[in-house]
């Protein structure tokens, strides 16, 4: 049985673990193949959606991206947050910090 389960990471976290799964799956469409997106057309448009704080990640596919980037489940958990509007208190900074500055208003 899959695990349903939503995560909202906070966004310095969040942002940091994505671009450095990014850089090492050697872009932004094959790491959202990795951790198990399908689309042939848009496979990445679910981890955008991720990345500028409009979801949470699913608990599985968080779970991959961490064994793909080296990190132990354990300690991404710790940068859980309750709330959308907690995940995304340092958005903009941490965007431009790892070099989403597209993603930006």
């Amino acid at each position: 049985m899959t695990n349903t389960r939503k995560v909202w990471l906070s966004a310095p976290f969040r942002i940091r673990i994505i671009s450095e799964g990014i850089e090492k799956a050697d872009g932004i469409n094959r790491l959202a193949r990795i951790i198990g997106y399908k689309s042939r057309i848009h496979p990445a448009w679910p981890l955008r959606q991720i990345v500028i704080g409009k979801q949470p990640f699913p608990f599985e596919r968080l779970m991959k991206l961490a064994g793909f980037t080296g990190y132990d489940p354990a300690d991404v958990l710790k940068h859980e947050v309750p709330t959308a509007r907690v995940a995304n208190e340092f958005n903009e900074i941490a965007l431009k910090r790892y070099g989403f500055i597209a993603y930006t208003n």
